[in-house]
């Protein structure tokens, strides 16, 4: 009865206060909950509402989006609070450390809502060691990284060779040429008595300025050929660039008309009184030829082929593979139509003669060929045939280790800029090569070699080939070598034609056939010197491999010579010519026909591909077959090598650049054959040079 009467009093005392209205509103809502009163909404008892907020929709918050609860009470009204997102709690979970030329990576994992994410590391970069000489490869010495290249600073051209032609360069030449027109259009006309040529006098004074005029002039067109070189080579540097792209194109079509109008001043200086001023020392014949080219050169159709031309080889350059479908196909149609009536223009029947004589250089016709093809055909096709399957013996015994064909690789196909040994071998060859000949012109290989890969003239792209081109503007000859072009061999090639404009600085008129003697020679002269460098069962492979190879290059580029020939002159009388020549006319669609019939005729068919021709006739237009006179030339080197010296091979390797020493100026000139005999070495000409070779092949 106690406990009851105890919770009855509680009870009375509590609804006293509750209905007591001077109580403090803290106090007074603590009663109102405990009563239940706020639980059950509606007026205290000064008729007051009291809310009872209900949660009707809840979004919980997370780390990315926010949070909310809405509440409703029973009278309608509602309210709504929000929670800010939380954000990621990102704990470190892996990592992988970046390398010289890979990324790394830092991966995370959120603890809240596991959410993965990563941070990208960006490579590191070599960190290349000193070497002796910046032609010689550096090793990375960051740990655990095995790479070797050519160390910072070393193989990239420099600023001076950047594109630097502007529209103010163009009207300057446009504003010279209008100042050299103008005086010699306002000069007196020719006449023989009064303005025969004389060292002084009036006249002459008059002639020394427009003649510092008209230099300026040519320097200027000197120096537009260059920036065009320029912007070719860059545009090979990154060829999926198409601003590069557009102004190389720009570039080739400008200079083309820039040439066109500079030498359109040939007329009017022969119609000036200035004419025996101008052409001083030329015979009337020589006048006569310089005037007609100048004048076709200036021809609009002369201009609008070539640009046609300089389209289609950039077409050409974007086709992925040549050798399949039918663009190269009309592509080569339409060049070679192009090529025949810029001969017809420039004064001769076909584009072979002017190909031959005028591009070229050479001292021997197209004609002239067929007696090279068949000394090659009776001695050389057989020899080939027989090393062929003496290489294919070789490559599938399974006789080599692991290490000979990282060895055998590093010479024919790892990288020169890359690959430590084949550099190091290729190093040590340039070192023992100089010209000691001359006193005034004792040059080594070793310096030039280093001074291209760190002087800046050395460039590296997209472009699938290796060549070497001389800027005349600067004075300077330039390298470049795309990836897959840049072997110790690719690159001894190419700088035996870099070594020639070292030497001689393009001061000379020499033939095409003589420049590539320069640098297939040098391929030879480092094959031999490898003997004593690699492995003897190694050096067997190697030297097999490039012997082929120089073999290769001999039928094949006569093979593609000849196919030139019937395309260009529309006869052909081989293997497959009553098919191709059925309707009297070589189309288009016989082409791969017309090149494997050529193949079969030089008994290499199975060794060599039929779509060879595609790859080379439109950069290179009737200019294979100075690879195979060059090749069947020096080829002599390497057996004297083995059987002299290879001191011996050396000197008479060197006379075909050091010959210009005899010259008294350079006016003078020698024929790539007279360069031979003054070497000491048998010509291309000779039947004696074929069996000598295939004697010396036969006993490999």
């Amino acid at each position: 009865m106690k406990k009851l009467l105890a919770l009855v009093m509680i009870s009375v005392l509590i609804l006293a206060l509750a209905g007591c209205s001077l109580l403090p509103e803290e106090l007074q809502n603590r009663i109102n909950g405990i009563l239940g009163t706020e639980d059950q909404g509606g007026d205290n008892q000064l008729g007051e509402h009291i809310h009872n907020f209900v949660v009707t929709h809840y979004w919980k918050v997370s780390c990315t989006e926010d949070g909310y609860e809405n509440r409703e009470c029973s009278c309608g009204e509602t309210e709504e609070q929000t929670f800010t997102a939380l954000g990621h709690d990102m704990k470190r979970i892996s990592e992988v450390s970046p390398t010289c030329v890979q990324y790394g990576y830092i991966n995370y994992k959120c603890s809240r809502c596991g959410k993965i994410d990563s941070e990208r590391l960006s490579p590191l970069g070599h960190e290349w060691g000193k070497t002796a000489e910046p032609s010689r490869l550096a090793e990375c010495v960051r740990e655990g990284c095995e790479s070797a290249g050519l160390a910072d600073g070393n193989g990239k051209y420099d600023e001076t060779l950047n594109f630097s032609f502007t529209e103010e360069q163009e009207k300057a030449f446009t504003e010279k040429y209008d100042e050299v027109l103008s005086i010699v259009y306002g000069s007196e006309k020719y006449d023989p008595a009064r303005h025969a040529y004389s060292e002084t006098g009036e006249l002459a004074e008059y002639y020394d300025v427009i003649d510092a005029l008209y230099t300026e002039l040519y320097d200027m067109v000197l120096y537009a050929g260059a920036q065009r070189q320029i912007a070719e080579l860059d545009y090979y540097c990154d060829m999926d660039n198409a601003d590069l792209e557009e102004r190389y194109s720009y570039m080739s079509e400008y200079y083309t008309d820039l040439v066109a109008t500079f030498y359109s001043l040939a007329g009017p200086f022969y119609d000036s009184c200035y004419r025996e001023f101008f052409y001083y020392g030329m015979t009337e014949a020589e006048i006569k030829a310089y005037l007609f080219d100048c004048s076709a050169v200036s021809n609009p159709e002369y201009i609008d082929l070539n640009a046609r031309n300089d389209e289609i080889r950039l077409e050409f350059l974007g086709i992925l593979n040549p050798s399949r479908g039918s663009k190269v196909t009309e592509l080569y149609a339409e060049f070679v139509a192009n090529n025949n009536r810029i001969a017809e223009i420039m004064g001769y029947e076909n584009y072979l003669d002017y190909a031959y004589e005028i591009l070229y250089g050479r001292e021997y016709s197209y004609k002239d060929v067929a007696v090279i093809s068949d000394y090659t055909k009776e001695n050389l096709s057989s020899a080939y045939s027989a090393i062929y399957r003496r290489y294919i013996n070789i490559m599938n015994s399974g006789n080599y280790t692991f290490e000979d064909v990282e060895e055998y690789y590093s010479q024919i196909y790892y990288s020169f800029f890359e690959d430590i040994r084949g550099n190091a071998t290729l190093n040590d060859y340039i070192d023992i090569m100089a010209f000691t000949s001359n006193p005034d012109k004792q040059i080594s290989f070793s310096d030039e070699f280093n001074g291209l890969m760190s002087e800046g003239n050395l460039f590296r792209g997209d472009y699938e080939g290796a060549f070497v081109t001389y800027l005349f503007s600067l004075e300077l000859p330039v390298a470049y070598f795309s990836e897959g072009y840049d072997t110790p061999f690719t690159v001894a090639h190419e700088f035996g034609h870099y070594m020639n404009e070292a030497y001689n600085n393009s001061n000379y008129n020499q033939s095409f056939d003589l420049l590539e003697m320069h640098s297939q020679g040098n391929e030879l002269l480092y094959l031999f010197f490898l003997e004593n460098q690699l492995d003897e069962e190694v050096f067997r492979l190697v030297e097999i491999e490039h012997l082929l190879g120089m073999m290769d290059t001999v039928i094949a580029s006569l093979a593609v010579d000849s196919f030139e020939q019937a395309v260009y002159l529309n006869s052909y009388d081989g293997t497959y010519a009553e098919y191709i020549m059925e309707d009297g006319k070589i189309t288009a669609d016989e082409y791969d026909l017309l090149y494997s019939g050529i193949l079969y005729d030089f008994g290499v068919s199975e060794y060599h591909s039929s779509e060879y021709w595609r790859y080379v006739t439109i950069t290179a237009p009737c200019y294979y077959v100075s690879y195979a006179i060059s090749a069947i030339s020096v080829l002599q080197l390497y057996e004297t090598a083995g059987s002299e010296s290879f001191d011996a091979a050396k000197e008479a390797y060197l006379k075909l650049f050091t010959y210009t020493d005899t010259l008294e100026s350079t006016e003078e000139y020698m024929t790539a054959e007279e360069v031979l005999v003054y070497a000491g070495m048998l010509s291309y000409n000779d039947e004696e040079l074929y069996k000598l070779i295939f004697e010396f092949l036969s006993n490999l």
